[in-house]
């Protein structure tokens, strides 16, 4: 009895489970969107104060000195599209891990890459926000 109890509060808590992720999907869109987009204010909510962002190159930025690089015009993304994600969610906090291609222009420069990268995401009074960015290029 006792399994049949638990197997059925886990069958009843997966749409609650793929819902989370389904939050933490839109979070990490509303980043892609923000950043191809110059949307800052999606930037505004779905980056958080204390936002760690390194960069493929080394760069380290906060969220204050990362939004002033995409404001002034000094780091621009034309597009980006996410080839894969995997997100796992421990409570309040989720990790994705994605593959993603990128077409920018940097300090008038223009350049593509294929980026891994890890995202950090942790739930607040603004709903998920980012509060980790690490990536790495891949050679094509």
């Amino acid at each position: 009895m006792r399994k049949l109890l638990l197997l059925t509060g886990l069958l009843l808590a997966a749409p609650l489970f793929a819902a989370v992720e389904d939050d933490v999907k839109a979070a990490e869109n509303a980043w892609l969107t923000g950043i191809t987009k110059n949307d800052f204010r999606k930037l505004e909510t779905v980056l958080a104060e204390d936002l760690v962002y390194l960069h493929s190159t080394g760069v380290m930025d906060s969220k204050a000195s990362y939004v002033k690089s995409l404001q002034s015009g000094k780091q621009k993304y034309v597009s980006g599209k996410i080839n894969e994600l995997k997100v796992r969610v421990y409570g309040t906090t989720a990790v994705i891990n994605g593959d993603a291609n990128f077409e920018f222009v940097t300090d008038g420069k223009p350049g593509k890459a294929h980026l891994k990268y890890t995202h950090v995401f942790v739930k607040g009074g603004k709903g998920w926000q980012l509060v980790s960015h690490q990536s790495l290029k891949v050679a094509d």
